[in-house]
Protein backbone atom coordinates (compact mmCIF):
# COMPACT_ATOMS: atom_id res chain seq x y z
CA UNK A 1 0.00 0.00 0.00
CA UNK A 2 2.77 2.44 0.94
CA UNK A 3 4.60 1.61 -2.32
CA UNK A 4 1.46 2.26 -4.42
CA UNK A 5 0.92 5.57 -2.65
CA UNK A 6 4.53 6.60 -3.25
CA UNK A 7 4.30 5.58 -6.92
CA UNK A 8 1.11 7.63 -7.26
CA UNK A 9 2.81 10.69 -5.79
CA UNK A 10 5.80 10.26 -8.10
CA UNK A 11 3.50 9.89 -11.13
CA UNK A 12 1.48 12.93 -10.07
CA UNK A 13 4.70 14.94 -9.62
CA UNK A 14 5.96 13.86 -13.05
CA UNK A 15 2.65 14.85 -14.65
CA UNK A 16 2.68 18.19 -12.85
CA UNK A 17 6.25 18.94 -13.96
CA UNK A 18 5.52 17.85 -17.52
CA UNK A 19 2.31 19.84 -17.54
CA UNK A 20 3.97 23.04 -16.41
CA UNK A 21 6.45 22.72 -19.27
CA UNK A 22 4.08 21.75 -22.07
CA UNK A 23 0.57 22.79 -21.20
CA UNK A 24 1.43 26.31 -20.09
CA UNK A 25 1.75 27.09 -23.79
CA UNK A 26 -0.83 29.07 -25.63
CA UNK A 27 -1.78 26.97 -28.62
CA UNK A 28 -3.74 28.05 -31.64
CA UNK A 29 -6.70 25.90 -32.68
CA UNK A 30 -4.90 25.16 -35.94
CA UNK A 31 -1.50 24.24 -37.28
CA UNK A 32 0.21 22.90 -40.36
CA UNK A 33 -0.65 19.21 -40.74
CA UNK A 34 2.65 17.92 -42.09
CA UNK A 35 6.08 18.20 -40.57
CA UNK A 36 7.63 19.48 -43.82
CA UNK A 37 6.33 22.97 -44.45
CA UNK A 38 6.97 24.49 -47.87
CA UNK A 39 7.52 28.23 -48.25
CA UNK A 40 7.58 30.00 -51.59
CA UNK A 41 11.07 31.12 -52.51
CA UNK A 42 11.66 34.80 -51.69
CA UNK A 43 14.41 37.20 -52.71
CA UNK A 44 15.45 40.31 -50.78
CA UNK A 45 18.55 42.42 -50.21
CA UNK A 46 21.09 40.54 -48.08
CA UNK A 47 20.31 42.64 -44.98
CA UNK A 48 16.91 40.90 -44.96
CA UNK A 49 17.53 37.69 -46.95
CA UNK A 50 20.33 36.40 -44.72
CA UNK A 51 18.44 36.68 -41.40
CA UNK A 52 15.24 35.37 -42.98
CA UNK A 53 17.07 32.28 -44.24
CA UNK A 54 18.74 31.90 -40.84
CA UNK A 55 15.27 31.88 -39.25
CA UNK A 56 14.24 28.85 -41.30
CA UNK A 57 17.49 27.11 -40.36
CA UNK A 58 16.93 27.83 -36.67
CA UNK A 59 13.56 26.04 -36.70
CA UNK A 60 14.96 23.24 -38.89
CA UNK A 61 17.87 22.63 -36.50
CA UNK A 62 15.85 23.02 -33.30
CA UNK A 63 14.80 19.37 -33.06
CA UNK A 64 11.11 20.31 -33.06
CA UNK A 65 10.16 17.65 -35.67
CA UNK A 66 9.35 20.28 -38.33
CA UNK A 67 11.28 21.40 -41.40
CA UNK A 68 10.66 24.56 -43.41
CA UNK A 69 11.74 24.26 -47.05
CA UNK A 70 11.83 26.87 -49.80
CA UNK A 71 10.17 25.90 -53.07
CA UNK A 72 8.90 27.87 -56.06
CA UNK A 73 5.36 26.45 -56.06
CA UNK A 74 4.32 26.76 -52.40
CA UNK A 75 1.08 28.55 -51.43
CA UNK A 76 2.85 29.78 -48.25
CA UNK A 77 4.42 33.20 -48.79
CA UNK A 78 6.71 35.55 -46.90
CA UNK A 79 6.77 39.26 -47.64
CA UNK A 80 9.00 41.92 -46.15
CA UNK A 81 7.71 45.42 -46.80
CA UNK A 82 6.01 48.54 -45.47
CA UNK A 83 2.61 47.63 -44.03
CA UNK A 84 0.06 50.01 -42.60
CA UNK A 85 -0.11 48.56 -39.09
CA UNK A 86 1.93 48.71 -35.89
CA UNK A 87 2.88 45.01 -35.79
CA UNK A 88 6.41 43.78 -36.43
CA UNK A 89 5.01 40.76 -38.22
CA UNK A 90 1.73 39.06 -38.97
CA UNK A 91 0.85 35.50 -40.00
CA UNK A 92 -2.40 35.25 -41.94
CA UNK A 93 -3.46 31.60 -42.09
CA UNK A 94 -6.07 30.01 -44.31
CA UNK A 95 -7.52 27.21 -42.20
CA UNK A 96 -9.77 24.22 -42.87
CA UNK A 97 -10.91 22.61 -39.61
CA UNK A 98 -7.75 22.53 -37.51
CA UNK A 99 -5.38 22.38 -40.48
CA UNK A 100 -3.48 25.31 -41.99
CA UNK A 101 -4.00 25.10 -45.74
CA UNK A 102 -1.73 28.04 -46.48
CA UNK A 103 -0.27 31.07 -44.74
CA UNK A 104 1.11 34.50 -45.60
CA UNK A 105 3.67 36.06 -43.30
CA UNK A 106 4.30 39.79 -43.51
CA UNK A 107 7.42 41.27 -41.92
CA UNK A 108 6.85 44.98 -41.41
CA UNK A 109 9.96 46.95 -42.36
CA UNK A 110 8.36 50.21 -41.18
CA UNK A 111 8.21 48.97 -37.56
CA UNK A 112 11.21 46.60 -37.44
CA UNK A 113 13.84 48.96 -38.87
CA UNK A 114 13.38 51.89 -36.46
CA UNK A 115 13.05 49.68 -33.36
CA UNK A 116 16.00 47.36 -34.04
CA UNK A 117 19.39 47.98 -32.47
CA UNK A 118 20.56 44.76 -34.15
CA UNK A 119 18.60 44.52 -37.43
CA UNK A 120 19.62 40.95 -38.29
CA UNK A 121 18.65 39.61 -34.86
CA UNK A 122 15.40 41.57 -34.79
CA UNK A 123 14.34 40.20 -38.20
CA UNK A 124 15.16 36.66 -37.07
CA UNK A 125 13.25 37.06 -33.81
CA UNK A 126 10.14 38.32 -35.59
CA UNK A 127 10.30 35.75 -38.39
CA UNK A 128 10.95 32.77 -36.08
CA UNK A 129 7.98 33.96 -33.98
CA UNK A 130 5.67 34.21 -37.01
CA UNK A 131 6.76 30.76 -38.24
CA UNK A 132 5.79 29.46 -34.79
CA UNK A 133 2.18 30.43 -35.51
CA UNK A 134 2.10 28.09 -38.50
CA UNK A 135 3.01 25.17 -36.22
CA UNK A 136 0.35 25.64 -33.52
CA UNK A 137 2.08 28.17 -31.25
CA UNK A 138 0.07 31.09 -29.93
CA UNK A 139 1.23 34.40 -28.51
CA UNK A 140 2.31 35.08 -24.94
CA UNK A 141 2.34 31.65 -23.30
CA UNK A 142 1.83 31.59 -19.54
CA UNK A 143 5.30 30.59 -18.46
CA UNK A 144 8.35 31.91 -16.71
CA UNK A 145 10.49 30.03 -19.26
CA UNK A 146 12.05 31.94 -22.16
CA UNK A 147 9.84 31.74 -25.27
CA UNK A 148 10.15 33.09 -28.81
CA UNK A 149 6.35 33.47 -28.68
CA UNK A 150 6.48 35.95 -25.79
CA UNK A 151 5.79 39.58 -26.60
CA UNK A 152 8.20 40.65 -23.86
CA UNK A 153 11.24 38.85 -25.34
CA UNK A 154 14.24 40.92 -26.36
CA UNK A 155 14.00 40.87 -30.17
CA UNK A 156 17.55 42.18 -30.47
CA UNK A 157 18.96 39.08 -28.78
CA UNK A 158 16.45 36.18 -28.80
CA UNK A 159 16.62 34.81 -32.34
CA UNK A 160 15.65 31.16 -32.11
CA UNK A 161 12.98 28.88 -30.70
CA UNK A 162 13.59 28.20 -27.03
CA UNK A 163 13.37 24.82 -25.28
CA UNK A 164 9.85 25.71 -24.12
CA UNK A 165 8.74 26.39 -27.72
CA UNK A 166 10.42 23.28 -29.11
CA UNK A 167 8.79 21.02 -26.51
CA UNK A 168 5.38 22.48 -27.27
CA UNK A 169 5.77 21.95 -31.02
CA UNK A 170 6.91 18.38 -30.38
CA UNK A 171 3.75 17.80 -28.32
CA UNK A 172 1.64 18.65 -31.39
CA UNK A 173 3.50 16.52 -33.97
Amino acid sequence: MKRKFLMSIMLFSAIAMFGSTIYAATFLTYGYAGTTIPIRTYNYASAWQTPMDASLTKWNNAGAKVKFTKTSNSPNTITAGNFNNTAYGVNYASVSGSQVVSFRIELNTSTITPDATNLSNFIQSVFVHELGHSIWLGDNPTTSSPSIMSYSRNRNSMTQPQTFDINNVKSKY
